[in-house]
């Protein structure tokens, strides 16, 4: 498995410990440098923010964490960094990359433009100026650019310093991901080294934004896996993907979240969160910190109307930080909010998967604006408030993924707090109108495959179907 980033391994790591299982081997490379040489890490560190410093710390810690406890739990599975290809080539390949992963957004079927103003500042000044011309763009749109470009990729020579790597390790199936990324995007300098091996490939988009949010996929793997047939329709459209290439599997990373069930009564979960015992309670999920960088203001003015409106039964507000973005909470009071896990948590192994869940289980319904955590919800079968509103539009309108949500049919759709505040009374006095919609979304997008069949079955299967007997 090659990540361009430790993290992403919790995205498959339910396939790696059911490859572990059945008693195959998982070799693991990733490119962060910081859990491979502390000292390259502190000097990277000491140019940063106060601000940023404390990020990134608290990530290296959480990825951290996440490596040990898989090493700990699995004994055939071992992590090591990924090398960068050394050619000078690759710096030319670099540049086209980037250009390609902004000529996507320029066609007419893109659902997103969040993204496009950070991809143009990647590319050198002579390029970005280029492609103020329409004819340009009107060029880069077309499918042809791309399946030019695929083919100049499938034709420059392969990475020796990657072959090499891989000729030590003599995988029998390479899985890269995520297949669709803008910073660094060398994994498909590992597919073009497996396929000059003859060794077969698995590209896995990682997570339900990455078709929309992170450029294009320049050397299509042998194997595209992806969530749903949602997923599988946007690679498509906006990738040219064959739908031959593409394997459904479901959300792996939500394999463990399935076994779960609620082990804390409400009471004892208020009790572990600091909240008033003798009251039901709503959890706010909030989001990634590229897209909102403090939701305080939101939660605040939530917990005031709440309070206008429903009096002494207003429900407490739980605030759920973003695992990366916990400082806007840190020294947060306000009456009717409890921050819980102040200083946000990862969800890393089995003991915080459960307290998250029962987190979750317990509360009335949650509440958020664009967030993943919505799709955990909805395996906790726990209904989701939104607000869309001309404040948000760019953190939901202006993201592609934002879409798959409504189209769920399963959001409470509100557009001011007062709708929240509303509906939250409607959901306490036992009104639950969208848990078909929840169900049949989780049947779709979350588990294609039936809701029984965990997703790291249906991934293993593939791999185990490309290798040779």
């Amino acid at each position: 498995m090659v990540f361009a980033h430790v993290n992403f391994f919790r995205s498959l790591e339910s396939v790696a410990r059911e490859l572990d299982c059945r008693g195959h081997e998982v070799v693991v490379l990733h490119g962060s440098r910081a859990l491979t040489d502390e000292a390259t890490t502190t000097a990277q560190s000491a140019d940063l923010t106060s601000e940023k410093r404390k990020r990134t710390d608290r990530k290296s810690a959480m990825l951290r964490r996440t490596v040990e406890l898989a090493q700990a739990e699995l004994p055939r599975i071992s992590f090591g960094y990924r090398p960068m290809p050394e050619e000078s080539w690759q710096q030319k390949l670099h540049v086209g990359r980037q250009l390609m992963n902004r000529s996507v957004y320029f066609r007419k079927a893109h659902p997103s433009n969040r993204t496009v103003e950070a991809l143009d500042k990647m590319l050198p000044p002579r390029l970005q100026k280029r492609l103020q011309r329409r004819v340009v763009r009107f060029a880069l749109a077309r499918p042809l650019a791309l399946r030019i470009w695929r083919g100049i990729e499938a034709a420059s020579p392969a990475s020796r310093t990657i072959v090499s790597v891989l000729e030590e390790i003599k995988p029998d199936v390479v899985v890269i991901s995520p297949t669709v990324w803008v910073k660094e995007p060398v994994e498909v300098d590992y597919v073009r080294a497996a396929r000059s091996l003859g060794i077969p490939t698995v590209g896995y988009v990682a997570s339900w934004d990455n078709l929309t949010s992170k450029g294009t996929i320049h050397l299509v793997p042998d194997v595209l896996a992806l969530w749903n047939e949602s997923l599988a329709k946007e690679a498509r459209q906006i990738h040219s993907i064959s739908r031959k290439a593409i394997r459904l599997t479901g959300a792996p990373y939500l394999d463990l979240l399935f076994q779960l069930h609620q082990t804390l009564s409400q009471r004892d979960m208020c009790e572990r969160m600091g909240c008033l015992t003798d009251r039901p309670y709503i959890v706010y999920l909030c989001s990634s910190p590229t897209l909102i960088a403090s939701e305080v203001g939101a939660v605040t003015a939530l917990a005031e109307t709440l309070a206008q409106q429903l009096g002494p039964e207003a429900p407490t507000i739980v605030v759920r930080p973003h695992p990366v973005n916990p400082t806007p909470w840190e020294d947060y009071a306000h009456s009717g909010v409890v921050v819980y896990p102040r200083s946000g948590d990862l969800a890393a192994g089995s003991p915080a998967w459960q307290d998250y869940y029962n987190q979750l289980s317990g509360s009335e319904c949650v509440v958020g604006l664009n967030t993943t955590a919505f799709l955990e919800a909805v395996v906790a079968d726990r209904p989701c408030l939104t607000i869309v509103a001309d404040e948000f539009v760019g953190v939901q309108g202006q993201t592609g993924h934002f879409r798959h949500l409504l189209d769920g049919g399963f959001l409470e759709i509100c557009h001011t707090v007062t709708d929240v505040s509303t509906r939250v009374g409607r959901i306490l006095a036992g009104a639950d109108e969208n848990r078909l919609n929840r169900r049949l979304f989780l049947n779709s997008f979350l588990r294609p495959a039936g809701p029984s069949t965990p997703a790291a079955t249906s991934f293993v299967a593939i791999l185990e179907s490309l290798v040779s007997p």
